[in-house]
């Protein structure tokens, strides 16, 4: 009798065992990926992401044509509700929330949205990542900008470069926009990408580099990358410490910091 009891005692114990490591165990069963919009593949105009000297003379980096892969891009920004899900799940570190509703996920840095992008690949059964900046660019289609001074850049006299990039700097800005919008508040780009060049900026997986021009300026002579800087993209370019969410209160290792830090994806490997 007391075999039998013992024997009962045990495989109760042993069903709620299981049971406690069943719910501890990271769920496996598929979502719904989310919508995206397909960017065929094409040419696109681009200037490499970070500081750029020709001799002692810190100048644009080149401009030149870039081929970009066929890209399959989230229409809209991670939404805070998106975003609430994987931190349920224990897989995404939690993160400020308030936004208008339907609003984007902001205060997000380089590690959140890579997190964020491994959760979903393993939840969708497929391959999300950050898109690279020439991606980014390729997507925002009649909102891409790029950040070059022109004529102020190559003037033998710096303080020209300095002035233009200081006018650059005060425009943008006294464009900042602190509130916080509905996904879809800024309408679709010509490619149907709703929100780029919005008031969230969107972390890319590139590296900031330093490179040195040839002396006439038309090639890179010299590259070096460093990847704890990433290239954010939005009404301009900025580079951004990996691990800053809120770069309005420092962070901002180049340009001028970005109103909100968000992301999207693109579905793929790299190509």
């Amino acid at each position: 009798m007391r075999r039998r009891a013992a024997l009962g005692l045990c495989a109760a114990t042993a069903v709620l065992v299981a049971g406690s490591t069943l719910l501890s165990w990271p769920r496996t069963t598929p979502i719904e990926p989310p919508e995206t919009v397909r960017i065929a593949a094409g040419v696109q105009s681009y200037r490499p992401a970070g500081e750029f000297r020709q001799g002692t003379q810190i100048v644009d980096a080149p401009l030149d044509e870039r081929a970009v892969g066929a890209l399959d891009i989230m229409k809209y920004q991670v939404s805070e509700a998106d975003y609430a899900v994987c931190v349920a799940e224990g897989a995404c570190s939690a993160a400020p929330t308030g936004g208008a509703a339907g609003a984007a996920q902001t205060s997000m840095n380089y590690r959140d949205a890579t997190d964020y992008a491994a959760w979903l690949s393993r939840r969708t059964g497929e391959v999300w990542r950050l898109p690279s900046d020439a991606e980014w660019l390729r997507a925002a289609g009649d909102r891409a900008v790029q950040d070059g001074l022109g004529a102020a850049s190559l003037a033998p006299d710096p303080s020209r470069r300095w002035i233009a990039s200081y006018k650059r700097e005060v425009k943008l800005r006294g464009d900042a926009d602190l509130a916080h919008h509905p996904l879809g508040h800024f309408g679709l780009n010509d490619r149907g990408v709703a929100d780029i060049a919005g008031n969230v900026w969107e972390w890319t997986d590139s590296c900031f580099q330093n490179g040195t021009l040839s002396a006439d300026g038309s090639s890179i002579a010299a590259l070096s990358s460093y990847c704890g800087v990433r290239a954010v993209q939005g009404k301009h370019r900025a580079f951004i410490i990996d691990f800053i969410r809120d770069a309005r209160s420092g962070g901002c290792a180049a340009g001028v910091p970005p109103d909100y830090l968000g992301f999207r994806l693109v579905r793929g490997a790299k190509g």
